[in-house]
């Protein structure tokens, strides 16, 4: 029976790469340990770039802590090319050094020839970066990308999605979610910078909360007195002065108290002087005196009154009410809690009228 061994053909990595490095120190020519992913290098997609590497892809497989280093392989006719190259070379640098030789883990040598050009479109969109764990030098980013239509012109026909995807990302198409460590230093930075607020901001601070406390605790005592504490309403005395007798020397209409205590001094022709409210006995509107017409017009609805204070037009029910008034030595007295109504027949009683 035919000797065989099996060659690789086909390799890709399997969500859940933790970016240890590993890959890339066992098969550099391979895999690429970016800052937050590791990805496939695009020359390595194609089967002739992989199969000389089959020990090397074997050995980063094997040694991936996460187990998301996958390949597909095929069966080959024939001895392992590879077979011996390492005792040899083990050999060689052992009788040129005179000591313990490097291990050097494929024979492998890079193609002749210019490059694709398919991918050399492509790279001059890429960003370059050195494997940190061969010391390489600092990641480059460049300023354009490489779009989806060069990226998958480059790929094989029979590209596996997860190669797509390794390539836009090593392209910097795409750019994947950030690690749970990242997340984590993100957050404790942001609580850091948070934290660091200096003694007089906090001060501020404070004080700022203090004074909203004591506005809000006095708006609310204040409401509360306002609804306890009754309510006074002011009101003119009752009992006042309307002047001497003399203030009135001939009949008609005085207005000057209408406005401060609600009341017209009206001296009749028939000689007396009378104190008549100025509240309409219809809904209680104010009514005026029309010097003109010579009588008491109420604006609301249109009642009339004559001089004595009897109602003669519009809805009023009856005639305005007189207050008490009276002498004392010659000041003329305006009683208001004591009243005189015309239907009652209060008028002709003592205090409804003064004679002049």
């Amino acid at each position: 029976m035919a000797e065989t061994h099996q060659e690789i053909t086909k390799v890709w990595i399997a969500p859940g790469c933790i970016v240890c490095d590993a890959c890339e120190t066992d098969c550099p020519e391979v895999f690429d340990v970016q800052e937050e992913t590791c990805v496939i290098r695009p020359e390595a997609l194609k089967a002739d770039f992989t199969k000389p590497l089959t020990p090397s892809i074997i050995t980063a497989a094997e040694g991936c802590p996460v187990e998301v280093i996958k390949f597909e392989t095929i069966e080959v006719e024939g001895p392992e090319p590879w077979a011996g190259q390492e005792v040899e070379t083990a050999a060689a640098s052992v009788a040129a050094g005179g000591g313990a030789a490097a291990p050097k883990k494929t024979g492998w040598a890079p193609p002749q020839g210019p490059p694709d050009p398919r991918w050399a479109g492509l790279l001059d969109y890429a960003h370059t970066s050195g494997s940190r764990s061969a010391g390489g030098p600092a990641v480059e980013v460049r300023a354009a990308r490489a779009p989806a239509q060069a990226i998958a012109a480059a790929l094989p026909p029979d590209a596996p999605p997860d190669a797509m995807a390794a390539a836009m990302v090593g392209a910097g198409f795409l750019r994947p979610k950030p690690s749970v460590a990242d997340r984590i230093r993100r957050g404790a930075s942001t609580l850091a910078s948070a934290a660091a607020i200096s003694r007089r901001g906090f001060n501020y601070a404070l004080a700022a909360g203090w004074a909203a406390i004591a506005f809000v605790t006095m708006t609310s005592l204040g409401a509360l007195q306002s609804f306890l504490v009754p309510k006074v309403i002011r009101e003119p005395p009752s009992i006042f002065r309307a002047g001497k007798i003399g203030d009135y020397p001939k009949p008609g209409v005085y207005t000057q108290f209408k406005a401060s205590n609600g009341i017209w001094i009206v001296y009749l022709p028939e000689g007396k002087l009378v104190a008549i409210s100025d509240i309409c006995t219809h809904l209680g509107c104010i009514p005026n005196w029309l010097p003109a017409d010579q009588k008491f017009k109420c604006p609301c609805h249109g009642s009339g009154y004559y001089m004595n204070g009897v109602n003669f037009e519009g809805p009023a029910p009856r005639p305005l009410e007189r207050f008490k008034i009276y002498l004392d030595g010659d000041i003329v007295m305006v009683d208001k809690s004591t009243k005189f109504r015309y239907e009652l027949g209060q008028w002709g009683l003592s205090g409804a009228s003064l004679t002049v």
